[in-house]
């Protein structure tokens, strides 16, 4: 009986990590959801505000902004945006989240990663921005 119950919980501790990942990756897809609504309404201050202060930090406002627009411009409207592939990791309590996308836009298609990170208070917020239309260029 005591060897069950010993295996049964190295087992609930080994898939631990992968349900707190998925809400996680759910929380992410959310905010990712909120960044792509922003950018097709064009609502660029909404942008911002779901921007981790080191995504800030390391790339100003400005430089956001006209990768944005020139996006917008060169690819056409934002069609449709959905989720291909994530990954998870926490490390020292900081849980940071990659997630993959293809996005349709009315002139091309692009593969697009959002990096994530939350730092403890249980709000994700968007720390990098990649994208190409060739796939294997987003990692």
């Amino acid at each position: 009986m005591k060897k069950k119950l010993l295996v049964f919980m190295m087992m609930a501790f080994a898939v631990l990590p992968f349900f707190s990942s998925c809400g996680s990756v759910k929380d992410c897809d959310y905010v990712a959801t909120e960044f792509y609504d922003c950018l097709r309404e064009s609502r660029y201050d909404d942008v911002f505000l779901l921007l981790d202060k080191d995504a800030l930090q390391y790339t100003p406002k400005e430089i956001w902004l006209n990768g944005f627009k020139n996006k917008e411009k060169n690819f056409g409207a934002m069609l449709t945006a959905k989720r291909i592939g994530f990954e998870s990791i926490t490390q020292e309590r900081v849980t940071r989240v990659g997630i993959k996308y293809k996005v349709i836009y009315a002139n091309v298609d692009v593969f697009e990663k959002l990096e994530f990170v939350e730092r403890g208070d249980g709000q994700y917020k968007i720390t990098f921005y990649q994208y190409n239309t060739d796939s294997l260029l987003v990692d």
